[in-house]
């Protein structure tokens, strides 16, 4: 036994003598395999999936909120705020329905549930007794809210045989300004406060009201 380990006595005197040599050769054979293994593992880790992440954080659309005025023949008539995609049911499901006092058969025959609303529209939903004495008149075409049939005295829109009544934007008072389609109690006020107009399209430059709206008006209202 002894004489076994005296045959590594050489080799050992050697590598003492290259001691320096051998640390940095065991060194550096060390740095390489703890490189190689980083290496591998690089490569067994899943590549992120970009797409994802980005779906994840892509900003959800918004829809503005519109203002309506209901009024009439409704249990909770006043102004609410609403979806910009809302319609006529929706309008009708805030103000808690029509009364008993509405006529049902004419509202459903002259009114379209699935209609859009649009920013400060008025709506109103005529009681009975209006239909029944003539103030509300069917017409042989379906109505909205919008263009209701009422008599000359008292509105911009009258049947076929009679000339519109055309509303003055500079001295209407708000009663007169009201009876025009589409034209609720926020939109009277601000036509009022904006006075005086030199024509009628100062109602888009001043953002009194929208396009669609003028476009209901437009015939039926002057600055003259």
């Amino acid at each position: 036994m002894h004489g076994f380990f005296a045959s590594f006595k050489p080799i050992l005197k050697r590598l003492k003598k290259y001691r320096i040599e051998v640390f940095l050769l065991s060194t550096a054979t060390i740095i390489t395999i703890i490189t190689f293994g980083i290496y591998l593992a690089s490569r067994s880790t899943p590549t992120e999936d970009h797409s994802e992440i980005q779906s994840d954080t892509e900003t959800p659309i918004t829809h503005q909120n519109i203002m309506i005025d209901i009024a009439g023949a409704v249990e909770k008539p006043g102004v609410y705020e609403v979806s910009s995609s809302a319609r006529l049911q929706d309008a009708l499901n805030f103000a808690n329905g029509l009364t008993e006092e509405a006529d049902k058969v004419f509202f459903s025959r002259n009114f379209n549930r699935a209609r859009l609303l649009s920013d400060q529209e008025k709506i109103y939903i005529p009681f009975s007794w209006e239909i029944s004495t003539g103030i509300f008149v069917e017409n042989t075409r379906t109505l909205d809210y919008s263009n209701p049939v009422v008599p000359v005295n008292n509105s911009a829109i009258t049947n076929t045989n009679q000339s519109p009544v055309i509303i003055n934007l500079n001295t209407a008072s708000p009663e007169e300004l009201d009876t025009l389609p589409g034209i609720g109690a926020i939109t009277v006020n601000k036509i009022i406060n904006n006075r005086p107009y030199a024509t009628i399209e100062d109602l888009l430059n001043k953002k009194i009201v929208n396009k669609g709206v003028f476009e209901n008006i437009k015939g039926l209202i002057t600055t003259n």
